[in-house]
C-alpha cells in the first residue's frame, strides 16, 4: 500500500477558494484558471457545475505532496465563455490552447466527473500534450442525466442550507448526499457516515466541495452544456499512461464508464474505492489519495 500523503487542512481548503483567478487569450478563444503550488505541472479539469475552484479543491491533495496544480474553467463555467467550446473536442482543443498560451508543451491531466470528456479529449486529440493521465468517476459515455445529484446544488439556497445542516448534523448530511450519489443500502451508507464523520478533516474537505458550486448561475451554461448528447471520446488513441479510479457504487456516473475506458484504452490501469460519487473526498480519502499519488510520482 502507498504511504499516506500530506492531507489538505481546513486553511488549504479555504486558500483554494480565495485564489484569483485570471483569464488568457487563447486560440481557441477566452479560458480563465487559477493556480497554486510549484513543481510539476498538473492540469486539473473539473466536472459538472464545477470551475477553477472546484479543480483546486479536488487536486489541493496533489499541491500538498509537491505539485503545482493549473485549474481552468472549462466553456461555460465561470469566466469562460460557452463559446471557447461547446462539444468536448472543442474543449479538449481549448486545454491544449491554455497550455499553449502558458508555455508548457507537455503536463499531468487529473480530471473528476463531468471533466472526463473533455479529458479524454484533449489525451486523444493531442496525445505529444499529456504525459499521464488520472480520471477519478469520469464520465466517458453518454447515460441518464443525473439529474437528482445536480439539482442539489445547481441554486445556492440549497447549498447554503445543507453548509448549515453539514455543520450542525454532519452525520445525517452526508449519510443523505451519500444516498443521493450512490447505490448501497441505507443501512451501509448511515454506517459509514457515522464512522467519517467523527474523522477529522470530513466535514472541511466536503464543505469545500461544496462551495465549488455557489455562484450557480455562473456555472449553470456549462452544466447545461455537460448534458447534452455525446460521442465517447476516441479512446483508442489515447497513448499515455491512464489511472482510472471509480466508485463501484457510483450513481451519477456509473461504474460502466470506468469499465469502457479500461477496455478501450491500452495499458490503463483500473483502481476500485469503495462507496458513492463523493468516495475520493469521503469513504476513501484515506486510500484513493495515497494510491494517485505516489502512482504519478511514478
Amino acid at each position: 500500500m502507498a504511504a499516506a500523503p500530506q492531507l489538505p487542512t481546513r486553511e488549504d481548503y479555504l486558500a483554494c477558494l480565495a485564489a484569483t483567478p485570471r483569464t488568457v487569450a487563447t486560440a481557441a478563444g477566452p479560458v480563465e484558471y487559477a493556480e497554486r503550488g510549484i513543481g510539476k505541472a498538473v492540469l486539473a479539469v473539473h466536472g459538472t457545475l464545477g470551475g477553477w475552484d472546484q479543480g483546486l479543491v479536488a487536486a489541493e491533495f496533489l499541491r500538498r505532496n509537491g505539485f503545482r496544480i493549473i485549474a481552468p474553467s472549462r466553456p461555460g463555467y465561470l469566466g469562460t465563455p460557452l463559446s471557447t467550446g461547446r462539444t468536448f473536442a472543442e474543449q479538449g482543443d481549448a486545454l491544449a490552447a491554455l497550455l499553449d498560451a502558458l508555455g508548457i508543451s507537455r503536463i499531468f491531466v487529473f480530471a473528476a466527473s463531468g471533466g472526463g470528456p473533455a479529458s479524454y479529449e484533449l489525451a486523444a486529440r493531442h496525445p505529444h500534450r499529456v504525459s499521464k493521465l488520472v480520471e477519478v468517476d469520469a464520465v466517458c459515455i453518454p447515460g441518464r442525466v443525473p439529474r437528482l445529484v445536480s439539482n442539489l446544488f445547481a441554486w445556492d439556497w440549497v447549498v447554503k442550507l445543507q453548509l448549515l445542516f453539514l455543520r450542525r448534523a454532519p452525520r445525517q448530511t452526508m449519510a443523505a448526499l451519500m444516498r443521493a450519489a450512490g447505490t448501497e443500502s441505507r443501512a451501509v451508507i448511515s454506517e459509514r457516515a457515522a464512522t467519517l464523520a467523527a474523522i477529522p478533516g470530513r466535514v472541511d474537505a466536503l464543505e469545500a466541495a461544496m462551495r465549488t458550486s455557489l455562484g450557480a448561475a455562473r456555472r449553470r451554461p456549462g452544466m447545461r452544456n455537460d448534458y447534452t448528447v455525446f460521442p465517447p471520446a476516441p479512446l483508442e488513441r489515447i497513448t499515455c499512461p491512464t489511472l482510472i479510479v471509480h466508485a463501484r457504487s457510483d450513481r451519477p456516473a456509473p461504474p460502466a464508464n470506468a469499465e469502457y475506458a479500461h477496455a478501450h484504452l491500452a495499458g490503463s490501469e483500473l483502481y476500485w474505492m469503495e462507496g458513492s460519487h463523493v468516495a475520493i473526498t469521503l469513504e476513501a480519502a484515506d486510500t484513493a489519495p495515497a494510491y494517485i499519488v505516489d502512482w504519478l510520482r511514478g
